[in-house]
């Protein structure tokens, strides 16, 4: 198995979904509009070849998690749910081979559509 970025996110994006009962929207790549509550699959900011073995890619990847800009403890909830429902499905529904937080990092605010919002990210390696 190496890194299949369509796959990766599709599946992660399934179980996002699925932990947030659908009440969130969950994009597989990042939209050019961004309404909150939602979480978005981002694109890697690596993806290191053949680790520890031949076939076996290892990716960093984040998550971001958004939400009003008045609704820091709800963005936190949500990034909890998230990370819980991975901790539960490290495999993504056998989609790759694993999948884990290491850690929760850069809260920001952010305008879209006129919109304020505050993001997080959650950031995840994935081995494929």
């Amino acid at each position: 198995m190496s890194w299949d970025r369509p796959a990766a996110s599709a599946a992660l994006a399934a179980l996002l979904s699925s932990a947030t009962a659908d009440l969130v929207t969950v994009h597989t790549k990042p939209p050019s509009t961004l309404n909150a509550p939602a979480l978005v699959v981002g694109y890697p900011q690596t993806v290191t070849k053949h680790t520890p073995t031949f076939a076996v890619d290892l990716a960093a990847l984040s998550v971001i998690g958004a939400y009003g800009i008045d609704n820091g403890d709800a963005l936190d909830d949500l990034l909890n749910v998230a990370d819980a429902a991975i901790g539960v499905d490290p495999t993504l529904g056998l989609a790759v081979q694993h999948c884990r937080v290491v850690e929760w990092r850069n809260w920001r605010t952010f305008t879209s559509a006129g919109a304020n919002l505050l993001l997080a990210e959650l950031a995840l390696e994935i081995r494929m």
